[in-house]
């Protein structure tokens, strides 16, 4: 449980300026209501307004991140990995969308292809944070080298 946690602070820091600041600031209501609860741990109240700010708006990806972190949160895995899926058919060469979707990957144990899409993040070179994306990369190698010795 304690790894999941760092795992789902770690993806938070793929696509923030600050770790005070978890999720970017948006003008949409819902979405910042979802995201206050997310951020308190209130997942059942967080649930139905980020689920309103992905109708209202399919392709943002403020909302598409913090419903993805709520799924993860909720140990729905399989459903964040879905939506970053989608979200990369439509934004094939986002550094947040890479690493966001490399961390969901990692806690779901797919850490090859988690290490391939923290690679990719390179690619954007408009994406901020590529120094916490290599920690990320890097946390995500320690965890596979930890849970591949457990029996």
């Amino acid at each position: 449980m304690r790894a999941a946690l760092l795992l789902i602070a770690l993806a938070l820091m793929g696509c923030t300026a600050s770790s005070n600041d978890p999720l970017p600031v948006s003008k949409d209501v819902r979405l910042q209501l979802g995201v206050a609860y997310l951020n308190k741990g209130r997942l059942e109240l967080a649930k139905p307004h980020l689920q309103a700010a992905m109708k209202r708006n399919p392709r943002s990806l403020n909302a598409l991140f913090a419903l993805a972190q709520w799924h993860l949160a909720a140990n729905e895995t399989d459903s964040a990995l879905s939506l970053y899926q989608q979200a990369l058919s439509w934004q094939p060469m986002s550094g947040a969308l890479y690493n966001n979707y490399a961390v969901a990957l990692c806690m779901a144990g797919e850490w090859e292809e988690a290490l391939e899409y923290f690679d990719k993040v390179r690619l954007d070179a408009q994406y901020p944070f590529h120094t916490k994306s290599q920690q990320n990369r890097a946390r995500c190698e320690k965890n596979k080298g930890h849970y591949a010795s457990q029996p």
